[in-house]
């Protein structure tokens, strides 16, 4: 077996994915996506699955990672991991919440407005506070709460003048001046580049339209991991206003009724690999707040039960807990053995 991952603009987007093949001794290469004869390298790549790591940082390279993408799965038909549609709705708030109402699955009440002067009709009657999101941004970057009508009415202007833009600089919710310098003392050369990466993402202002979504009271944000029969769960703790970014983690087992909330969108979609953030709403009940399908995780596992951790699978119409250390290499190595399961199930008979 052969596989090409498809890295984006980040050099270093490729290395979980060039890890996890070297573990489990899968001849791969390295094609960036972005590059001017990507199309050229594909066409004549022997591979037989493409493993994919798209960008979450700027419009540009999303839009551009998306369309190629699109053209790599739809229209040459090779086999991707994550599905085109999983990556499609990754990083996009606009598509996201378009595809939850869609798919009628539950989500706390949002509205895109493209248009200014519906966007300032519907502040007059908005209930506060409310949350302003940017179409892109991981981590809780771009997220904004917002707690006057006069401050949302500036927010609109700003989305249909300057633009929005997000944090500039580190998480404020995960670090300090001393920890930082502490980093860029050590690795100059990781200072610049991380630098360099926030300006861009400063400079990538939001013009336009306009994201505005009803704020959930919340304490926590329920995480739940789907890769391939894996499920995992756990608490995000809330620091300040947002519980998205602030890496604060509770091993909280998720009770069996959330994952089969979780389940059932999984399944009507067919996701593969998926983060799915939840609030529980206080009328609506679970209600999906992000779509994820590559996450990273800070710690080395995502789920605790009783002091182990594990996984629970599907089996039987009941929930399996299975202990042992499933998230490896930031789950990569479990992301690829889903990948090979697929695709020896959609290509029988082509061994590994």
């Amino acid at each position: 077996m052969k596989v090409t991952i498809l890295k984006n603009e980040d050099p270093d987007s490729s290395k979980k994915w060039e890890i996890s093949c070297r573990k489990a001794n899968i001849d791969f290469d390295v094609i960036d996506l972005t590059s001017w004869n990507w199309y050229e390298l594909i066409k004549h790549s022997n591979s037989d699955i493409f493993l994919l790591k798209p960008p979450g940082e700027t419009y540009k390279f999303k839009q551009l990672y998306d369309e190629r993408l699109y053209v790599v799965s739809t229209v040459m038909h090779k086999f991707v991991f994550p599905s085109f549609k999983e990556v499609y709705i990754y990083e996009n708030k606009r598509m996201l919440s378009a595809f939850l109402k869609g798919g009628d699955i539950p989500m706390p009440e949002t509205h895109v407005f493209y248009n200014r002067d519906e966007a300032l009709n519907f502040a007059d009657s908005a209930k506060m506070p409310i949350v302003g999101k940017t179409g892109i941004g991981a981590s809780g970057t771009g997220v904004r709460i917002i707690r006057s009508k006069s401050e949302l009415k500036a927010y609109i202007g700003s989305a249909f003048g300057k633009g929005i833009k997000r944090r500039l600089g580190p998480n404020r919710n995960t670090g300090n001046i001393k920890s930082w310098s502490k980093k860029a003392y050590a690795s100059p050369e990781f200072f610049l580049k991380k630098i360099k990466k926030y300006l861009e993402i400063y400079k990538d202002a939001q013009k336009g339209f306009v994201i505005l979504q009803e704020y959930t009271p919340h304490e926590f944000e329920w995480r739940i991991v789907k890769i391939g029969d894996s499920w995992f769960g756990h608490q995000k703790v809330k620091r300040g206003d947002k519980a998205s970014g602030t890496k604060g983690i509770d091993y909280v087992a998720p009770p069996f009724a959330l994952l089969d909330f979780c389940r059932k969108i999984c399944e009507a979609h067919q996701f593969y690999t998926m983060a799915i953030d939840i609030f529980e709403h206080p009328e609506k009940g679970y209600v999906v707040n992000e779509l994820q399908t590559i996450f990273g995780h800070v710690q080395d596992y995502i789920m605790e039960v009783e002091g182990k951790i594990g996984r629970y699978i599907y089996k039987n119409d009941t929930w399996v807990f299975e202990e042992g250390d499933f998230n490896t290499n930031e789950s990569y190595d479990l992301r690829l053995e889903t990948a090979i399961k697929l695709y020896n199930e959609t290509n029988p008979g082509t061994g590994t």
